[in-house]
């Protein structure tokens, strides 16, 4: 088989590509072993991880602000999970079937030279030959070893499609400090677990502004937390395991009936990457340039996989700029800076752009002005006033740079604000646009007006 593109993997960093490249005219292969589109992100990341979120986040506010919370049947929960992702599925296949120079299989793709692989199904063996390829493998979860870490369970267990775990723990360790640690951590929380956080060092989120996590550690974080926490082995069955651990340097033990793993991901590295020349690290990270292309020509990578911005919206962006790169518009380059980024906690953390660490780095001089979201009349409705919307300006010129929220509504507000940033806006323009009463984005223009000027 002959294509112009063979694109690897199907998800945010593979199918918009596929769509764009084959929707111009060119013949267009997109593999993938799930046989599905949408990547892990639908298959056991963003959309069924939120959905349960959601769900757990309406029946702690039905409790709370109108006395009639329900002991949460994670068996619906987890049920309405799965429809919402076999409803996304159909979508995307009646998305592809709009394109008929692309071709989608299952299976496993294998390069076996700079312009050749073989694609293995459960059928047949398929040569291929292309002219560019994406690739868009993803990540997987990592794991750790130690006595017993067979017990473990990862969030891929729980939320991936048909997950079989369907009863809420009694009581359940997470062992890391990054988002997806913290977001289960919560959720589980939120329904009744006594959950118990491992941190190997002294601090989470440790690739997030410090002043951000300071503000935000305290209102995402209501279980106990173990800081200098490493497990020596865990011994027992699941539903009742006993987890040896070593805090601080006392060795210590608790009973636990899950403990999962959220301890980082490494690069799905195709077969016979290494006979195309594409350099990679050991962690299976492909380095590109801000058109997402390789270190040969030819070859490009997107998503999880390059190392860069691991969130499928970022993908998403990453896939359309190598295929309009692949189409000839050379002028169509990628920003990984300014990607918003949201930690679903209660209550969620997001951030865009230039903040207080990376401003210090820089050497810039940035002012800051902010709204609390305990003045806010939305949060006061929800009785969820905790958190604030902060933004960051170039003094000289008033452009904003950054920002970020913790509170309510702030995946939704941080994509007003990284408008602004991606614009180049300052804060007189963003003081100008009346934003709806009563919305959290009201917070915005109202921190926005509170610049004075160049000082």
């Amino acid at each position: 088989m002959k294509v112009d593109v063979l694109i690897i993997g199907a998800g945010g960093g593979a199918y918009p590509a596929a769509f764009r490249l084959a929707g111009s005219g060119k013949t267009v292969l997109m593999a993938d072993p799930k046989g599905v589109l949408g990547g892990n992100c639908l298959y056991l990341g963003c959309i069924p991880s939120k959905t349960v979120r959601e769900l757990i986040e309406i029946n702690e506010r039905s409790g709370r602000l109108l006395g009639s919370k329900n002991h949460a049947d994670f068996r619906l929960i987890q049920q309405h999970k799965d429809d919402v992702q076999q409803m996304r599925f159909d979508q995307h296949n009646r998305e592809m079937s709009e394109f008929q120079s692309l071709k989608f299989m299952k299976g496993k793709v294998s390069f076996t030279g700079k312009n050749s692989a073989k694609v293995s199904t459960e059928s047949e063996m398929i040569d291929v030959e292309f002219d560019y390829a994406i690739i868009a493998t993803g990540t997987v979860v990592s794991r750790i070893s130690f006595p017993g870490s067979d017990f473990c369970i990862t969030s891929d267990d729980i939320f991936s499609f048909g997950s079989e775990i369907r009863e809420i723990p009694k009581k359940m360790v997470i062992v890391g400090g990054g988002y997806i640690a913290l977001e289960v951590a919560d959720m589980f929380h939120a329904l009744g677990t006594e959950v118990h956080l491992f941190v190997r060092t002294e601090t989470v989120l440790r690739n997030v502004d410090r002043d951000l996590v300071n503000i935000a550690y305290p209102l995402i974080t209501p279980y106990r937390v173990h800081m200098n926490t490493i497990i020596r082995d865990i011994t027992g069955q699941r539903g009742n395991l006993k987890v040896n651990y070593t805090e601080n340097r006392d060795d210590l033990n608790m009973e636990a009936d899950e403990v999962l793993l959220a301890v980082g991901r490494k690069g799905v590295v195709p077969e016979g990457l290494d006979l195309t020349g594409v350099k990679y690290s050991s962690r299976g990270i492909i380095e590109v340039n801000d058109t997402l292309q390789t270190n040969v020509s030819h070859i490009y990578a997107t998503g999880d996989i390059t190392g860069r911005t691991p969130y499928f919206h970022a993908a998403v962006r990453e896939s359309l700029v190598a295929a309009n790169n692949i189409l000839g518009d050379t002028t169509d380059r990628m920003d990984f800076l300014n990607v918003p980024v949201s930690i679903f906690t209660y209550p969620p953390i997001s951030y865009i752009g230039i903040l207080r660490d990376e401003a210090r780095k820089r050497g810039m001089d940035i002012v800051e002005t902010s709204y609390a979201m305990s003045g806010d009349s939305r949060a006061q409705m929800y009785e969820e006033q905790d958190g604030e919307i902060r933004l960051f300006f170039e003094r000289k010129t008033g452009r904003i740079v950054g920002g970020w929220v913790v509170g309510l509504d702030a995946p939704q507000l941080i994509n007003e604000i990284g408008t602004a940033v991606f614009n180049s806006l300052t804060a007189s323009d963003m003081s100008k646009f009346p934003d709806q009463h009563p919305t959290t984005n009201e917070g915005i223009s109202k921190a926005a007006r509170a610049w004075k000027g160049p000082t």
